[in-house]
């Protein structure tokens, strides 16, 4: 057995998922969310894993629960895996756009404008980079994480109330999905940008309640880079990434959810050899919670394996361009 099959078994237990915040209620009609829980904690049985007779007992009679019970789940588009093209910065060279006005350039500046689009009853991700110029073009102060995670659950909150019957795309992550353009997104739908500079899979899996009221239909997840940063462990990222999958499903059973790989950088102390080891293991995780993959390294890496030197700012973060090139597979998806 892999050692990844061994880190699924190991997590596998015949209770359902717990979210950090019992107390949260998931907004979802009973039955969807009991036939989810029956599909997160039953998981089909994968290579050589073998079951304890007690716990094959129960896989049965959940089983039978889960026959019963599937008529009333919402069904999901069948799992895909992605590849991005090398093409596509060729694409977004042709289409790159400088954004005309001012625009906030520092985290004090982008969590100012989004606390005053907020109080205006607007959503960042639907006004002009220079809106407010105002009010954000002299921040300095730092906004701790935990502000961060209560802007979020704030924005959050305003989309579960004024969604309606429009489209919702959930973006999830760190920095690098902090800083990704709202002008860049197609405005036929809502989009609620949930990332948070700095955040690593631990940070992530103990905040996806704050978006549980919300009704996506598309929810994109990268994470990973921070804690390659932080010295963590290849098992204690996969161990992460497996929670926050099961939990997205169980909080969002008829949402499409796109897991993304954890992009090449330029740094030597994370090795492009083992960015790469750990997204075959993430597309692994995803094929067994049956999620969507999308591979961004043909477009994001050089011939080396490492992050195309025109797509970054420091050899970590993303530029206008490198930007680009991600909405594009965005779109594509």
């Amino acid at each position: 057995m892999s050692d990844l099959l061994m880190l699924m078994a190991q997590l596998t237990a015949p209770e359902p998922l717990q979210g950090p915040n019992p107390d949260v209620e998931i907004a979802q009609k009973a039955a969807v969310d009991a036939s989810n829980q029956i599909e997160q904690v039953v998981p089909e049985p994968l290579g050589d894993m073998t079951l304890m007779p007690e716990f094959s007992r129960e896989v049965a009679a959940r089983r039978q629960q889960l026959l019963r019970l599937q008529q009333t789940v919402p069904r999901r588009p069948e799992p895909t895996a992605f590849a991005t093209t090398p093409r596509a910065l060729e694409v977004a060279r042709r289409q790159i756009a400088v954004t005309p006005g001012p625009k906030p350039a520092s985290g004090p500046q982008l969590f100012e404008q989004r606390w005053a689009a907020l109080q205006s009853g607007s959503l960042y991700t639907r006004i002009s980079s220079d809106s407010f110029h105002s009010q954000w073009s002299k921040a300095t102060y730092q906004p701790s994480y935990e502000e961060w995670q209560g802007l979020l659950k704030r924005e959050a909150n305003a989309i579960a109330a004024g969604q309606g019957s429009n489209r919702l795309t959930v973006v999830i992550g760190d920095s690098l999905s902090m800083w990704l353009p709202p002008e860049l997104l197609p405005r036929d739908r809502f989009w609620l940008n949930q990332g948070i500079s700095g955040d690593t899979t631990g940070g992530i899996l103990q905040r996806l309640s704050a978006f549980a009221n919300t009704n996506p239909d598309t929810i994109h997840l990268m994470a990973g880079v921070n804690d390659l940063k932080n010295g963590a462990s290849d098992q204690e990222i996969l161990t992460n990434l497996h929670q926050i999958m099961a939990r997205l499903r169980q909080q969002h059973p008829a949402a499409r959810i796109v897991v993304h790989s954890i992009l090449p950088t330029r740094w030597e102390n994370i090795p492009g050899q083992r960015v790469r080891s750990l997204n075959a293991q993430i597309a692994q995780l995803t094929d067994y919670h049956q999620l969507d993959y999308l591979d961004l390294h043909p477009s994001f890496s050089n011939d080396t394996g490492n992050l195309r030197k025109e797509l970054t700012t420091d050899g970590l973060h993303l530029n206008r361009l490198g930007y680009q090139v991600w909405q594009l597979a965005l779109l594509e998806v």
